[in-house]
């Protein structure tokens, strides 16, 4: 039975063997198990490409930030650059209130502004020889203003109207103070109240009788400034002295050794205040006093400058000069009111002859004498803007076509000034050729059309008591009427 078995082992081995094998192949055939770790490199491989392209947009992004970083700071240097350039470029500007040219820090300015003013007066009545009715310029005044570094102003004004040329003002101003600041050089006397009101804003073409009381321009130096946050004004100057309604024209040199010493103070209580009522007041005291010699003696003059007072040959003062003005204003809303007060104390010295060869008597006298004067004047603005002591700027220009008219305003004064009755007594003055008193009545109406350019239409009467008729007889002056037209053009203050 052994034999038999043993030879069929090995074929059933082998058989069961070969069916393992034919079996196992179709299955590997079909599919091949994935193993994880293929996935893992394959997912790597995916990040790392995408990292590249990300590296890749990151580097170019980075160019272009680099470029336009760069094109910022060329910018950023050319606007440096224009900035410097500006900074160093002056600031100029025009408009209504002048042209001016200044440093970029403003402590170096150049203003240029200015006043025409173009007059025509008529006469309706008078017996003056030396004036009559007349087209002319009143006043032709280019003004230069400005500062050389912060602290220090200058102004210099010519005048070309009336067919003369004068300086008006030239002076320099130092002003580290509020408080106190110097002025020198030649300007307005600091003591009338209408006197120092400019002209461009005077509510009459003509300031009034009370002007022959008081001095014009004057050579000097002035101590001024504002104190107690600008409600009390002052000036304390030193100034060579000038006949009344003068201003030194002929001459900035004084050969008397004498000096007027001029003090104003004037007080704004209220200018802080909201009270409307009393925000406009303004009251203030001024006066001279001064030795003045030699030929420094006044001449009056009326509204249409004409002549009413002068004094005899022979006259010239002689030592003591002393003026004396209180003053006040008064503005709300449309409402204008000024008044003063003028005294006007003066030594003469008459040196003549009298009679006829062959036994002349010489007259050598000195005497004092003291004149006085007053004025008061309203006004009142229709359109509706408020009055001030300075300009009035129209709320709406003139212009027809859409219905606008500038500003108006209605103006009236009365001034007089009378003359020392003892001036005429002592032989000083002529009663036939100079008048005693002089009184005047002015209207007007004021037409603003634009900030820059007013017409005026004034009437004045004048009436005299005395100055006319003969030596032994003298009568009364006639008393003499004016129609005043002026057209101002203004820019700048």
């Amino acid at each position: 039975m052994r034999k038999r078995t043993l030879p069929i082992l090995p074929v059933l081995l082998a058989a069961v063997l070969t069916g393992v094998v034919l079996a196992a192949r179709p299955a590997r055939a079909q599919s091949t198990p994935a193993d994880p770790r293929d996935q893992e490199i394959q997912l790597l491989k995916t990040e790392i490409n995408q990292l590249e392209h990300r590296v890749d947009t990151l580097e170019g992004l980075d160019q272009k930030v680099k470029v336009i970083d760069r094109k910022l700071e060329v910018q950023q240097e050319t606007v440096q650059d224009e900035q410097q350039k500006a900074l160093s470029m002056p600031v100029v500007q025009v408009g209504e209130n002048g042209f001016s040219l200044s440093s970029p820090n403003h402590d170096y300015n150049l203003n240029l502004s200015g006043i025409i003013q173009g007059d025509g007066r008529f006469f309706t009545s008078g017996d003056d020889k030396n004036v009559g009715s007349t087209f002319y310029l009143n006043r032709v005044r280019p003004i230069l203003t400005g500062s050389l570094g912060t602290y220090y102003n200058f102004n210099i004004t010519p005048d070309f109207g009336q067919g003369r040329v004068t300086l008006q003002d030239a002076y320099i101003n130092m002003t580290y103070w509020d408080y106190a600041s110097l002025r020198t050089g030649k300007f307005k006397a600091p003591l009338d109240l209408e006197r120092l009101q400019s002209d461009r804003d005077l509510e009459f073409s003509e300031r009034s009788e009370i002007q022959n009381l008081v001095p014009n321009r004057d050579t000097g130096a002035d101590l001024h400034g504002r104190l107690f946050d600008g409600r009390l004004y002052y000036d304390a100057a030193l100034m060579n002295g000038v006949a009344d309604n003068t201003a030194a024209d002929t001459t900035d040199l004084d050969n008397n050794d004498g000096k007027d010493f001029v003090g104003r103070i004037f007080a704004n209580p209220f200018i802080l205040s909201e009270n409307e009522y009393l925000k406009g007041l303004g009251v203030g005291f001024a006066g001279s006093y001064g030795d003045e010699r030699g030929t420094t003696i006044s001449t009056y003059r009326t509204y249409g400058m004409s002549t009413w007072f002068t004094y005899n040959s022979g006259v010239t003062a002689s030592g003591l000069r002393a003026r004396l003005e209180p003053q006040a204003y008064y503005y709300w809303r449309g409402l204008g009111l000024m008044a003063e007060y003028a005294q006007d104390q003066h030594s003469l010295n008459l040196f003549t002859k009298k009679g006829s060869s062959p036994t002349p008597r010489l007259i050598d006298r000195t005497d004092t004498f003291t004149d006085t004067g007053y004025m008061a004047q309203a006004s009142y603005i229709l359109t509706g803007e408020d009055a001030s002591y300075g300009w009035v700027k129209p709320r709406h220009p003139f212009d027809p076509r859409n219905g606008f008219f500038g500003a108006w305003e209605l103006a009236a004064r009365i001034s007089n000034v009378a003359a020392d009755t003892r001036q005429f007594q002592l032989g000083f003055a002529a009663p036939n050729v100079a008048a005693k008193t002089a009184t005047e009545f002015a209207a007007g109406i004021n037409w603003y059309l634009t900030p820059n350019i007013k017409w005026q239409f004034d009437y004045a009467n004048t009436y005299f008591d005395g100055g006319a008729g003969v030596k032994g007889a003298p009568k009364d002056r006639p008393n003499e009427s004016v129609f005043e037209s002026q057209l101002q053009i203004s820019f700048g203050s």
